[in-house]
């Protein structure tokens, strides 16, 4: 009977990894990130499932994607799933992802006379509405005492935000890589950087579902995503040959990655009670602007994938 009882256990066990193995995973990245440093360290050469990727240019629609199911999982800074989150969306942030503090920054025109966060005053600040760039700038400026009405500030994409900074049409932008290390390179000044002002997050973030119907797939993925981090992170050539690699994708400038690479040093993580707290500060403070109502963003954590990082 015992014997029996052991082998209907392996039959399941093996209905169950066959059927695992014929789902498609459908996976959202932005900008080939995720998937050059994967394919550079090699871990996705002997995938015991279908590897679908979406690739996307921002957060938002990836958000989006998920909301509406189109996605298994995304990859995705902390806002869009934080704003979803207070819609009640399906979706369910299941691992964070933490770089270098330094690549979210406040950068002056080279030729300016700003040096300081009180030198903004009357002057023209581009930032995204709802993102890391404009909870920087506000965050920045309530600690230096400067009233955020004291400057005239202009909503553009981190793209449009660049031009506009090379261009004279604005004098201070707030934004994120790899914009901030082309800015450097082209003699502009860091006013302040994320550290110590706002958590700026990354998230790993499943629609809801597939936390359930796609949960050994998903465990996997994480694994092995870990895995290429840490695979870049063990040595300086492994971070070069993603960032050749992700360039070469993109068509960017190969420098330009291999700076931004090296000083993000990007890690992916199990959740901890901290990342909530982080995530509760970004809730507050968009909910004080008006754009989201404020709730428990404790609610949107599924820490149950922190079993995924052991391996």
């Amino acid at each position: 009977m015992r014997y029996l009882k052991q082998l209907a256990a392996g039959v399941l066990a093996s209905s169950l990894s066959l059927a695992a193995a014929a789902q498609t995973l459908v996976v959202g990245d932005q900008s080939f990130n995720a998937r050059a440093v994967m394919e550079a360290a090699g871990v996705l050469d002997d995938l015991p499932y279908t590897l679908e990727w979406k690739q996307f240019t921002a957060g938002s629609p990836v958000a989006e994607a998920l909301n509406v199911g189109s996605l298994d999982i995304g990859l995705l800074g902390d806002a869009p799933p934080l704003f979803l989150g207070a819609l009640g969306a399906p979706i369910k942030v299941i691992a964070v992802s933490r770089q270098n503090l330094d690549g979210v920054a406040i950068l002056a025109r080279k030729d300016s006379n700003i040096h300081s966060l009180e030198d903004l005053r009357g002057k023209r600040a581009a930032i995204w509405k709802g993102s890391w760039s404009q909870q920087l700038l506000f965050s920045a400026l309530d600690k230096a005492a400067v009233p955020r009405d004291a400057l005239e500030l202009r909503y553009l994409s981190a793209l449009d935000a660049s031009h506009a900074l090379d261009g004279g049409s604005v004098d201070v932008i707030a934004t994120w890589e790899p914009y901030v290390t082309q800015q450097e390179r082209q003699g502009a000044r860091v006013l302040a950087t994320a550290e110590g002002l706002i958590p700026a997050q990354s998230f790993v973030v499943a629609n809801a579902k597939a936390v359930e119907a796609k949960r050994a797939q998903i465990s996997d993925f994480l694994q092995r995503l870990k895995k290429a981090r840490d695979w870049t992170l063990s040595d300086p050539a492994h971070t070069e040959a993603y960032a050749d690699a992700w360039a070469k994708r993109t068509r960017a400038d190969r420098d330009i990655a291999r700076i931004w690479f090296a000083r993000a040093r990007t890690d992916v993580a199990p959740l901890n009670p901290q990342v909530i707290v982080d995530a509760q500060k970004t809730v507050d403070f968009f909910a004080g602007l008006g754009l989201i109502k404020n709730y428990p963003a404790s609610s949107l954590f599924d820490t149950s994938f922190a079993a995924a990082f052991d391996h």
